[in-house]
Parts: C-alpha cells; structure tokens; sequence
C-alpha cells in the first residue's frame, strides 16, 4: 500500500513538471512571436517640410540677370548723334535749277542702333532718313534733299537736327542740332562744319 501510494505522488509530481515545462515553452514562443512581429515593423518617414516657394510674386520686381558679355546678350555701350557737316550746291537737278543740300550724321560712341534716324530741316521744311541706323563711330553721308531756286540766287539759312523727337535711346540728347547754316546769294558750293558738342559718355 505504501508503495502504491509512492508511486502515485511520483506521477502527479511528474505530471506538474511536464505541464511546468509545456507552460514554459508556450510563454517563450508567444514572447518569440511579439518580437518578430516588433522587428518586422517598418518605420514611418518622418513628414517633410515644404520649403517656402522661391518664385516672386507677381509684385515683386526681379532684376534681370547681368550677362558677362560672352554670349549673345551683349552690352550696347549707347549711341550720340551728331550733325557733323552739311554741304550745298546750286545746279540743275531733275530738269531744274535747285539747290541740293547733303547731312552728314555721326555716331560719337561705341554703341549702335538699328533704328530709322530722322533729320529734320528747320524752316525749310523738309525732312530726311537714313535707314538701317548706324554703328559704333559710324559716320554716315545721309541722301539729299533739294530745294528750288528758280534765280540761281536763293540764299538759305536753316538748321538740322537728327533724331530731334527722341525716338533713340542716347547718351546725349542735348547735342542733335546744328544752327546758323547758311548759304549766301552768291556762293554756289558750301560745305558747312557743325560744331560737336560733348559729353560723349556711356549710356547709364
């Protein structure tokens, strides 16, 4: 009896360890699951910051960019025109006796311009153009104008002024003119040398 009582405290101390063990190994593998779960995570990107928009708002006034003369944007120093001389003669143009009256314009600086140039005669009246403007120290020999004289013994005095309402960007707007050019009753050939007024500086 005593020895069949033995063996039935062995089996139920047994029987505890087996399920101690069994308790143990499901503890583990429920505790080896959650961290395979954990490492299998992904980490979510912290959420970037939209930097402000550097594009100028409509109001804003962006200054151009400043080219450094090496490519096709090159600066254009400006122009100065000038009436640099003015000749005369009398004779028979067109089937008629006139006398013909020829500018000379000059660009005084390095720039140029691919604008119509006016001239214009004061108190006769008259205008001419040269077109397809002019270069850097250009100077040109304008077309003629004539002016009728019937007598042969008109005299004239007038002035010339180039670009006289400002149509093209200068240096100096203040030297354009050529006053006081006359041509008496008996001359008949007249080269006339406008004085050149200065500054002659850089288009700011």
């Amino acid at each position: 009896m005593w020895y069949c009582y033995k063996e039935e405290i062995m089996k139920i101390t047994l029987k505890t360890i087996i399920t101690g063990f069994f308790a143990m190994l499901l503890i583990i593998g429920f505790s080896g699951n959650g961290n395979s779960i954990e490492k299998e995570k992904v980490p979510i990107a912290p959420l970037e910051k939209k930097l402000p928009s550097m594009q100028p708002s409509p109001g804003q006034r962006v200054s151009p960019p400043i080219t450094d003369g090496g490519g096709d944007e090159m600066y254009n120093p400006g122009v100065d025109l000038v009436v640099s001389k003015v000749e005369m003669q009398r004779g028979i143009f067109m089937g008629a006796q006139k006398i013909r009256i020829i500018t000379t314009i000059k660009n005084m600086w390095r720039g140029s311009t691919s604008t119509r140039i006016k001239i214009m005669f004061y108190t006769l009246d008259m205008a001419e153009w040269i077109e397809g403007g002019i270069g850097p120290n250009e100077e040109i020999r304008a077309g003629a104008i004539y002016v009728n004289d019937p007598t042969g013994t008109r005299a004239l005095n007038f002035s010339v002024m180039v670009d006289n309402n400002n149509e093209i960007p200068e240096n100096n707007d203040m030297n354009h003119r050529c006053d006081n050019i006359n041509l008496s009753s008996s001359e008949t050939n007249k080269v006339y040398n406008c004085p050149i007024i200065g500054p002659h500086e850089p288009l700011i």
